[in-house]
């Protein structure tokens, strides 16, 4: 592999907290050798220490530490262009039943390539379940996706083994259905499912096949799908695995309204204090969403060191609410983002994700928090590769630490005019958009540059993917869309009977007295 030497005008070595400014380096440089970072100074002062194989960038350019996605489903094609419209996560959920099957290398690859687009060179991916008989071959292929692509990937497959079509016991919801109907669905959840000794069987495969080399591109996560989808017996064999295996954990939790209300319901106490009851809670942990907590679920999450993923485009579209950032930034919760593959314009672009959080994130009032685009930028970055357990390897741009940047052009940033005073930082998070990413570096290897990819055809992936879908729809896709659509009226009258409370705001954003 080739040294490297990436000039920028503005290097930023590391995004700020909620007290510090970003450090910046002006008319900077970053030293790589066989994909290591061996140092970062003056353009000029290093420019004279080593002798480079490459120069990459220049004056007209800012360099980033590559943007990590902390949450993301392998959806390359978007649930909406499979036919599933926005809805209520709920009810949206078992519309995806409905979903068109497609060939796993093709689409992995195709999201890994939109992802690398705005500058992410690192993913935490959550993978589907699907039945037993199939599914390490279904991950072999996603894996050989991610390869190619040359992305770093966190992967894990999640389990839902209770509670999957609404939240209350499957059987007896099932028995209140006509007598068809229950015998389709039924039916559809058993092919469905899987075991969880086959689950852990299935784990400790990957993780010995993709998990175990500490200088790879990839780690093995577990993944609870979320805490009323499982049971607790299952969370804590989780727990057990985790630190048998030294690795991580991937949930959702209380990502809607009806999650919440669930756990009171079932244990008198939000899910997140089930959790700690369970010793759940950990720095290995994080949990994706974490829309409906109280203070007192705050406290808990910055004492145990888990880390929360932010997922406001999601969040906005399936109706969950928004999450309290600015809440968690200052109890010093370790807050990172991703964009869960249904980001606001339909795509994975994390540099229109950035820009969503900066502006979700501006409460009314002239005394009221407002996240800076510094915090923004280290959600992306040095907070995200946290979960991933790359965390002592990316995020930052420091010696030692793996050559994963970003060189983004400034020249569409600044035309026609940019006030001097506005930083850096700043104007990536406001005016950065995909057209301004030129380079994209993982590992030291130039993955995409002048926006065009290395070695790969993302036309060729599209047009593929384009006649793979452009077949009739399957018979079995029809018939579960039949049952999804017969379906959908019991769901709705089973939530009816809910009474969700009224419970004080994080933010005001509005009022009507």
């Amino acid at each position: 592999m080739p040294s490297s030497l990436i000039r920028g005008r503005y290097v930023v070595c590391h995004a700020g907290s909620e007290t510090d400014s970003s450090v910046i380096i002006h008319d900077g440089a970053v030293f790589q050798q066989d994909g290591v970072i061996e140092d970062v100074g003056l353009y000029q002062s290093l420019k004279s220490r080593y002798d480079a194989d490459v120069e990459i960038g220049g004056s007209n350019y800012i360099v980033i530490p590559g943007l990590v996605n902390s949450h993301h489903h392998g959806r390359g094609v978007s649930t909406l262009q499979m036919g599933i419209c926005d809805e209520c996560l709920e009810t949206w959920i078992l519309a995806g039943w409905g979903r068109r099957p497609f060939d796993h290398y093709l689409m992995t690859l195709y999201t890994a390539l939109q992802m690398i687009e705005s500058g992410t060179t690192t993913v935490m991916y959550n993978h589907g379940q699907t039945p037993a008989s199939g599914l390490e071959e279904d991950i072999a292929e996603v894996m050989r996706a991610f390869k190619d692509s040359g992305m770093r990937v966190a992967f894990s497959v999640y389990l839902r083994n209770r509670n999957r079509v609404v939240y209350g016991d499957d059987q007896q919801f099932l028995s209140g259905l006509p007598a068809d109907l229950a015998d389709s669905l039924g039916k559809y959840l058993a092919a469905n499912s899987i075991s969880v000794e086959d689950y852990f069987t299935i784990f400790g495969n990957v993780h010995r096949k993709y998990g175990t080399d500490p200088a790879g591109k990839s780690r093995v996560l577990l993944s609870p799908s979320n805490v009323q989808w499982n049971t607790d017996d299952f969370l804590q064999q989780t727990k057990e695995y985790a630190n048998r295996y030294g690795t991580g954990i991937h949930m959702h939790l209380v990502e809607s309204t009806y999650q919440k209300e669930f756990g009171l319901r079932a244990w008198g106490k939000t899910p997140v204090a089930h959790l700690n009851d369970l010793d759940f809670l950990g720095p290995e942990v994080s949990f994706a969403h974490a829309i409906w907590i109280t203070n007192d679920d705050i406290d808990l999450r910055a004492s145990s060191g888990a880390t929360i993923c932010h997922n406001a485009s999601s969040n906005l579209r399936l109706k969950n609410g928004i999450a309290p950032v600015n809440i968690l930034l200052s109890r010093g919760v370790n807050v990172s983002m991703g964009t869960d593959s249904t980001a606001i314009n339909d795509d994975d672009d994390m540099l229109q994700e950035m820009r969503l959080v900066k502006n979700l994130h501006r409460e009314p009032r002239l005394d009221a928090p407002a996240i800076t685009s510094d915090q923004v930028l280290r959600m992306a970055t040095a907070n995200a590769a946290v979960p991933t357990f790359f965390h002592d390897q990316i995020g930052v741009l420091e010696k030692g630490r793996q050559a994963d940047l970003v060189l983004v052009d400034l020249t569409a940033i600044e035309e026609p005019y940019l006030d001097a005073a506005i930083s850096p930082v700043d104007a990536l998070i406001y005016r950065g958009k995909i057209r301004d990413v030129d380079t994209v570096m993982i590992g030291g290897e130039v993955v995409l540059q002048a926006g065009r990819f290395s070695g790969i055809n993302k036309e060729e992936i599209t047009r593929q993917l384009r006649e793979q879908l452009a077949r009739p729809l399957e018979p079995s896709v029809v018939e579960n869309r039949g049952m999804v659509q017969r379906l959908m009226p019991y769901v709705k009258r089973f939530y009816g009977t809910w009474h969700l409370g009224d419970g004080l705001p994080h933010y005001r954003y509005n009022s009507r007295s």
